[in-house]
């Protein structure tokens, strides 16, 4: 079964029209006119790219299984041809038929730019998503932040300076970070904390907790580290400071097929 069923199911048929035109939307394509409440006419928003304005049409049958064919999709291009659009996106939860692949085909020839996105492509493309639009969708059922192992084995983080857990809660990990700062005999500090206990520290590099907990904001905070490893002494605690911090993090960290953390999208 598809990892991402219960993600589909759980979106309902009016949503499903705003998740197509945010995922088009980080795919690059500038969103023009999104989806409106009620009877629509047979466009669920419109999105230009590359100097071509496409129609966006939205079907959502997962509940169902059933795939999108030709009496569903129907005048396609009457409806492009209403809203001036030279090209048409569709975008399904499910699969489109033998016979709306082959209209698809038909249009194409004639010199219109068709796309389709349907559950296996859509399911390939929400792991590089950003979190908070995945959250925005239900997933994982409006649960901000995760806990990997059950509250009894849970170890806590604590701030080097109030000792407060920062992956504790919700409020204490938006208000935390990790970093690395130079100590008066010239030697790499790891550091992690609350924000305001840490803002006596002059730091060279930081990290939020809540970019930590995605593996792909880790990696290159880790790589980071190693490159100044390379031109600084760690100190006596250095190692052992890091080694915590990197163990206990993983505590709360997202899944990797839960979507990236929005800055390392913008790195991209």
């Amino acid at each position: 079964m598809n990892i991402y069923q219960e993600f589909f199911e759980n979106i309902d048929e009016e949503e499903w029209e705003f998740f197509a035109i945010d995922c088009l939307n980080f795919l690059g394509y500038q969103v023009l006119q999104s989806p409106s409440r009620g009877t629509d006419g047979g466009l669920d928003g419109l999105v230009e790219f590359n100097g071509i304005k496409y129609l966006v049409s939205g079907k959502h049958y997962i509940h169902s299984n059933k795939a999108v064919g030709t009496s569903l999709e129907y005048n396609i291009t009457d409806r492009m041809h209403e809203h001036d659009s030279q090209g048409f996106i569709g975008f399904y939860s499910t699969l489109p038929s033998t016979s709306l692949l082959n209209r698809f085909r038909a249009l194409k020839q004639r010199g219109f730019d068709i796309k389709y996105y349907d559950k296996d492509k859509i399911s390939d493309m929400l792991p590089s998503l950003p979190s908070n639009i995945l959250q925005k969708y239900g997933l994982p059922n409006n649960i901000q932040y995760v806990m990997n192992i059950h509250p009894s084995q849970y170890q806590p983080l604590n701030c080097i300076e109030c000792t407060q857990d920062i992956l504790g809660s919700d409020y204490n990990i938006r208000f935390s970070r990790a970093q690395i700062s130079i100590n008066t005999n010239n030697e790499l500090e790891f550091l992690y904390g609350c924000k305001q206990c840490l803002n006596q520290y002059i730091y060279i590099g930081s990290i939020e907790i809540d970019q930590a907990l995605h593996q792909d904001q880790l990696i290159p905070w880790n790589k980071f580290i190693e490159s100044n490893l390379l031109e600084n002494e760690p100190s006596s605690t250095f190692f052992k400071d890091k080694s915590k911090f990197d163990s206990r993090i993983q505590q709360r960290m997202f899944p990797s097929n839960w979507g990236k953390h929005p800055l390392s999208l913008i790195n991209e």
